[in-house]
C-alpha cells in the first residue's frame, strides 16, 4: 500500500496522534524530522465529508508538535506549509472551548493569538496537548496558599461543583468566586422588533478557581443567550498567575447590567463579562495584585 492510499484509508474527522513517520501528512513531509522527533505530535483534519474525498487530496491543515522547550505549529495554506515556533514561556494564556460539534484551542502570546479549530469527537490528543502546555508555561515560584482561600460552598452552583470535580479530579483546586446567572432586561424605551421573543436574555454563570499556579475561569460558550437557546459548550481559560498584573472592571457599552472584567497581563488582556454585583476585591486579594 502506498503512502497516499494509507493516509486516505486511515482518514477520519478526528484529531489523530502522529506516532510513526508514516503518520505524517504528505504535505508536511519536508518537516518530517521535526515532527517525528518531537515528544508528542498530532494532526488536525480538514472539515470535509469522507464521501467527497479521494486518495491524494490534502486531508490535514494543521500539525502540532511539542518539544521540550517549545510548541511547533505547522499550518497549510494552499500548497505552502508555514511553521511557527512558540516557546512555552511566551504563552500568556490558554483557552479551550469544548462543545458537542466544535472544539477550539486559543493560545495568547504577546505577538498574536493562535486559534485552532477541530472536531471534538476524539479528545485524548487535545487533552494531552493542553496538559503539556499547562505544565511547561509555568515559571518557578511560590504558589498561592490554597488553604488560605476562604471557599463558600453556597457561592457556586451544583453543576459547576460537579464539573470541577470531574475535570480537575487530579488537581487540588479552590473556588475563588462565582458569578451567578443575571437576567438582562431589555431597554424599556426601545420598541421590540416584530416576532421578537418576549423573554429577556441571560448572562450565563461562570466560576473562577485556582490550583495555586494558575487562575482558571470556566464559563459557557455563549456568554449571553436567550432562555430558549441551548448551549452545551464551555470555555476554560487558564492563566499562569505570574502573568497577571491586575484586574479592572469597566461598564459594558451594550447593557447597563453588564461589566467587563479584564485580566491585565504583560502584553495583553482577557475580557470576560460579569454581572453588576461582581467585585474584583477577592481576586485581587487571593492573587496579591
Amino acid at each position: 500500500m502506498d503512502a497516499l492510499q494509507r493516509e486516505y484509508e486511515r482518514f477520519g474527522p478526528w484529531v489523530a496522534p502522529i506516532e510513526v513517520a508514516e503518520d505524517v501528512p504528505q504535505q508536511f513531509l519536508r518537516h518530517k524530522e521535526l515532527i517525528t522527533t518531537a515528544e508528542f505530535a498530532f494532526k488536525i483534519p480538514i472539515n470535509v465529508e469522507r464521501r467527497n474525498l479521494k486518495p491524494g487530496m490534502p486531508l490535514y491543515h494543521t500539525v502540532m508538535a511539542f518539544t521540550e522547550d517549545e510548541l511547533l505549529l505547522f499550518q497549510r495554506t494552499g500548497t505552502d506549509v508555514h511553521m511557527t515556533q512558540i516557546p512555552y514561556r511566551e504563552i500568556q494564556y490558554l483557552q479551550h472551548v469544548s462543545h458537542v460539534l466544535v472544539g477550539e484551542i486559543l493560545l495568547g502570546t504577546a505577538e498574536q493569538i493562535h486559534v485552532l479549530n477541530f472536531n471534538p469527537v476524539e479528545m485524548e490528543p487535545i487533552e494531552k496537548a493542553i496538559g503539556i502546555i499547562r505544565k511547561n508555561y509555568l515559571q518557578k515560584g511560590t504558589p498561592l496558599d490554597l488553604d488560605g482561600i476562604d471557599e463558600n460552598p453556597e457561592d457556586n452552583s451544583l453543576f459547576y461543583r460537579n464539573l470541577i470535580a470531574q475535570q480537575f479530579r487530579d488537581e487540588d483546586v479552590r473556588v475563588i468566586q462565582y458569578q451567578p446567572p443575571v437576567g438582562l432586561r431589555r431597554n424599556p424605551c426601545k420598541a421590540l422588533p416584530p416576532n421578537a421573543p418576549a423573554d429577556d436574555p441571560v448572562l450565563q454563570d461562570s466560576v473562577f478557581l485556582t490550583n495555586g499556579s494558575e487562575l482558571i475561569a470556566i464559563n459557557r460558550k455563549k456568554d449571553i443567550k436567550l432562555p430558549e437557546e441551548t448551549d452545551y459548550g464551555y470555555r476554560y481559560t487558564y492563566v499562569p498567575t505570574h502573568n497577571i498584573l491586575g484586574f479592572t472592571l469597566e461598564p459594558d457599552d451594550t447593557n447597563a447590567l453588564l461589566q467587563n472584567l479584564s485580566f491585565i497581563l504583560k502584553e495583553s488582556r482577557i475580557v470576560l463579562p460579569v454581572g453588576p454585583e461582581f467585585s474584583v476585591e477577592k481576586l485581587k486579594s487571593v492573587l496579591g495584585v
